[in-house]
């Protein structure tokens, strides 16, 4: 395990509909607090690339002209980064952004960046990590663990809805529904640093000042960590591939029992 990470990731599943124009005028706010972060390009899909204009965003979402369900943002100067949100509020409602190459010196401030977004959109789940390299296939044990933490902290719609919450990342965010399944005091004595925010969600560090630790500093505690919440089967079911090159996941009972309630509760609303 060597060098820094190419990619800071931002993952939340939110629990607000991110359609309303005043959800979207803070999250765009977010954005343009400092100017190496303001968006250089956007569109309503992966395909689409325009010039930003928040202007033209929030009115094409308001007259629904043309009509989309996601909001793609990039910047392609200095600080890269690219992702989308969705606008239309569903079980999968997905926020997720990359942040490539940064500078060292502002880890801090994506950190900062996601804990704003956090209080906006009040994730039910959501992760922000560094994703330091490991060699693929792993050579090893601590190798394996690593390329696992790696992987818990990629939750994206077709793998949190059938799994859940696939594990912690450097930060992680629980919130609503996640909180209610598995217990406000089993993530309170998590042993990291945790922290109840304003907007009633947790926030777990895996050290106080995650930007500020190395990749071993970082796993030991992961370890730690996982093992604590591995008791009380909050996280979806690991599975390493033979090829020691990936890792899927599987729900746990208690995510299978939850999606079951779930799809009764619909099939009663019909």
């Amino acid at each position: 395990m060597h060098g820094l990470p190419k990619i800071i990731g931002i993952s939340m599943f939110p629990s607000v509909d991110l359609q309303e124009i005043a959800v979207i005028n803070n999250l765009l706010n977010i954005f343009e607090t400092k100017d190496y972060f303001k968006p250089t390009l956007w569109g309503n899909s992966e395909m689409v690339k325009l010039d930003y204009d928040r202007a033209e965003i929030k009115e094409r979402i308001t007259m629904q002209q043309p009509r989309f369900s996601e909001l793609y943002l990039q910047r392609t100067d200095s600080i890269e980064y690219s992702g989308s949100f969705d606008l239309i509020s569903s079980f999968r409602a997905y926020f997720g952004f990359d942040f490539k190459n940064t500078p060292k010196k502002l880890w801090p401030e994506i950190y900062e960046l996601s804990e704003v977004i956090a209080s906006i959109i009040k994730p039910r789940y959501g992760i922000t990590h560094g994703f330091w390299p490991v060699s693929t296939p792993w050579q090893s044990e601590r190798d394996r663990i690593h390329k696992w933490m790696n992987f818990c902290s990629q939750p994206v719609p077709v793998n949190f809805g059938p799994s859940g919450p696939l594990g912690m990342g450097t930060r992680t965010y629980f919130s609503g529904d996640i909180l209610d399944l598995f217990h406000k005091e089993t993530f309170l004595n998590i042993p990291a640093d945790v922290t109840e925010t304003d907007w009633g969600g947790i926030r777990v560090d895996l050290v106080a000042k995650p930007w500020e630790a190395d990749v071993n500093e970082l796993l030991d505690r992961w370890i730690c960590v996982m093992d604590y919440m591995e008791q009380y089967d909050v996280f979806a079911i690991p599975n390493f591939s033979e090829s020691k090159r990936s890792v899927s996941f599987n729900a746990n009972k208690a995510w299978e029992k939850y999606l079951k309630n779930l799809q009764r509760l619909r099939q009663g609303e019909e």
